[in-house]
């Protein structure tokens, strides 16, 4: 898979424009200074300054995070509001949809089932949260058809939607989700941690949904990963306000220990690191020679990083 596959060259500056634009005019009076989101160390540094906002990295676990934040009233409004986030849903997503369906939910959908063969994982009902529109629920549905189907998501149009297509949906951010508390055998969350104002509290809501030994996948941006070691700042994924948070290996197992689960598994599936890296520009000796040296070594690469936990995309599978 390449990056333009699933973000269109021009489509996805005009969103990062707009993104720059939004974080450059944020009014800052909310923000609030905070502890490291993964192990609530009070001792970081200041990593680098994007667009007005600033970014810690902990001297404790290594994770990197923005340094104040905005609070999460302001946040929400920011999502509902903004310039941005308005051309993700309306212009942005819609146009990707199908491509993302088969790049990444069709996909990601046969890794999970094939994980949870793999653990021997039994579940009989299952519950995404921050699900969109449902094309991760209908994808996982195409592959096992005999266990139900839930989904947690705030937006009110994409809640309509997967309503639409037969599934129980909850119009709610899952910190406010406690009517569904010890209901499921497996939660998964895609793509959202980053976003979260309060990691601790995002992870401990995902656990309240689970029955007594029960499972869940959150599958995020990490920061250790290839692209972002190299790109520091530079990355697209360094996006404030839109992504807060970047957990290092050790972070991510803190954060879910520290959330009450009592088993963590971290993972780095992330296909795009290298082809994200050398689509940048960002000119150094080694790029050039890995560029050179041809797609199999690139490829071989890419399978060294994944092996390695050193890609950005991160995937985190606790048990209760």
């Amino acid at each position: 898979m390449k990056e333009s596959e699933i973000r269109p060259k021009k489509l996805f500056e005009e969103y990062l424009y707009l993104s720059k634009k939004d974080a450059e005019s944020f009014d800052n009076k909310s923000f609030e200074s905070i502890n490291c989101v993964s192990c609530d160390s009070p001792l970081a540094k200041l990593k680098y300054k994007k667009d007005g906002f600033k970014y810690n990295i902990c001297e404790s676990c290594g994770t990197l995070f923005c340094n104040p934040r905005p609070s999460l009233e302001t946040l929400n409004t920011f999502y509902k509001n903004s310039a941005s986030a308005k051309f993700w849903f309306e212009e942005f997503l819609p146009k990707v949809e199908e491509s993302r369906r088969e790049k990444i939910f069709k996909k990601k959908a046969i890794q999970l089932f094939e994980l949870i063969d793999e653990k021997k994982i039994n579940i009989s009902n299952l519950c995404d949260v921050g699900a969109g529109s449902g094309i991760f629920i209908e994808e996982m549905k195409k592959i096992k058809n005999d266990i139900s189907y839930f989904a947690i998501e705030p937006g009110e149009v994409s809640s309509k939607i997967i309503a639409s297509k037969g599934f129980s949906v909850l119009q709610k951010s899952v910190e406010y989700s406690k009517e569904w508390s010890n209901k499921f055998d497996f939660v998964v969350s895609l793509e959202v941690l980053e976003h979260v104002n309060k990691p601790i509290t995002f992870v401990e809501s995902i656990n309240s949904l689970l029955k007594k030994d029960g499972y869940c996948l959150i599958t995020t941006l990490g920061y250790e990963g290839f692209d972002i070691l190299t790109l520091e700042e530079d990355s697209n994924s360094i996006s404030p306000p839109h992504h807060l948070n970047f957990l290092s290996i050790k972070g991510f197992e803190l954060l879910f220990k520290r959330a009450g689960f009592s088993e963590v598994h971290v993972m780095t599936p992330g296909v795009l690191d290298v082809d994200i890296v050398l689509n940048s520009g960002k000119s150094t000796e080694f790029l050039r020679i890995l560029k050179l040296r041809g797609d199999s070594v690139i490829k071989e690469f890419q399978e060294f990083l994944i092996k390695n936990k050193l890609s950005s995309h991160v995937w985190v599978l606790a048990k209760k």
